[in-house]
């Protein structure tokens, strides 16, 4: 028995050995890192209420109507009052709040955005418009954006959703190092989405075999150790 259990336990070790070490450093890095900083909360300016202005709102019923939209928010893009469009729960645009006018966000209205809800020490390098069905991996949303790069220390990137104004995600190099941990740890080197694969499942299952293996051999050799000891340190 100890025999079958020790060749299991060296030949799983060295299948699953690589996997294991990785998901003991991808697991220890990312764990350190605070959830909020990767999340780049600490580069994100807090907002402050401002009132709305007195003068009168251009009637929403008139916007409805016209866009085909069945809800109408009304909100703040910078400091500009808006309604914001939707259908279905999806937005459709922004219409200004005093005059009706449509708003589109472009290049400058979006490096404006990023700039307004940026709190690091860097300053706006470039603007990038990402289509919904190009987005870059990072990103992991399926709407159009503009990606506002910042020279910071942390390579930040903010992006401002293409037809809401509000900023979408962050992301920064320690975003990346923890996806690029995570994608690690779920093995889904590529999408880094997918934790219920069968490579992964097999992977669990071969490491807890080792595992449970080497308490296995753990377990045999107390016991015999036990058995050799002499009477009078058995009591």
């Amino acid at each position: 028995m100890r025999r079958i259990l020790f060749k299991t336990h060296i030949w799983l070790g060295w299948i699953i050995g690589a996997q294991l070490f990785l998901w003991m450093l991808s697991g220890l890095l990312m764990v350190a890192m605070p959830i909020g900083t990767v999340r780049g909360d600490h580069l994100r300016a807090t907002l402050t209420a401002q009132p709305l202005p007195g003068a009168p709102f251009f009637p929403p019923e008139q916007i409805l109507g016209d866009a085909g939209a069945d809800t109408l928010v009304l909100t703040r893009l910078l400091d500009r009052p808006v309604y914001r469009l939707e259908r279905a729960g999806k937005p459709l645009g922004l219409r200004d709040a005093l005059t009706g006018a449509t708003v589109e966000v472009d290049d400058a209205l979006a490096r404006q955005i990023a700039a307004a809800r940026y709190a690091g020490p860097g300053k706006p390098v470039s603007v990038q418009w990402t289509a919904a069905d190009a987005a870059p991996r990072e990103f992991r949303r399926d709407v159009p954006a503009f990606a506002v790069r910042f020279d910071d220390p942390e390579d930040t990137i903010f992006y401002v959703h293409g037809i809401t104004g509000e900023v979408a995600a962050v992301r920064t190099d320690r975003w990346r190092l923890f996806d690029l941990m995570w994608g690690l740890h779920i093995m889904d080197w590529r999408e880094r989405e997918d934790f219920n694969h069968p490579l992964l499942i097999a992977a669990a299952t071969l490491g807890t075999v080792a595992v449970a293996g080497g308490i296995g051999l753990l377990l045999l050799r107390l016991r015999r150790r036990k058995r050799g000891a002499p009477a009078a340190l058995r009591g």
